[in-house]
């Protein structure tokens, strides 16, 4: 992906956005990347990253309802412990998560990806309420069963 950036990054510097056509994954690697906004091409229907060896963490529920173009290329759903689409809960305490207080909030580092985008207005954009009964739960998948 690094490579790809920069063998094209004089024709994305012209660009206002990228049009990202690849699953959830793909649109949140280049935004981790890039100093665009990023809009999904298509909508994600296990997406996971490595943490460790043998241990991957999900990233993308594929919940059918992507809103990563609205959100900095930052998923809410899987970021955020409560899965909130429209702001942060109020218990984020300097930051970070009131769950676990050595993640940053998902809310946070949206509010600061939009901030630098000069979209912040997307915030402004209420999502419709998740339909839970067609999510599956947050997963975990490991290989090896000593790997934590």
């Amino acid at each position: 992906t690094g490579e790809m950036l920069r063998e094209w990054s004089s024709k994305m510097d012209q660009a206002d956005a990228l049009l990202i056509m690849a699953c959830a994954f793909g649109v949140q690697t280049i935004a981790r990347q890039s100093r665009k906004m990023v809009i999904p091409a298509l909508d994600t229907l296990f997406i996971g990253k490595e943490t460790a060896v043998g241990c991957f963490d999900e990233i993308c529920t594929q919940c059918g309802t992507c809103i990563l173009g609205e959100t900095g290329g930052i998923c809410p759903v899987t970021s955020c412990h409560k899965g909130l689409v429209n702001g942060p809960c109020g218990g984020t305490n300097n930051g970070k998560c009131e769950i676990d207080s050595n993640k940053d909030c998902a809310w946070t580092l949206i509010y600061n990806r939009l901030k630098e985008l000069g979209r912040l207005d997307s915030m402004r954009k209420l999502q419709a309420p998740r339909n839970h009964q067609r999510e599956p739960s947050p997963g975990k998948f490991m290989i090896s069963p000593g790997a934590q």
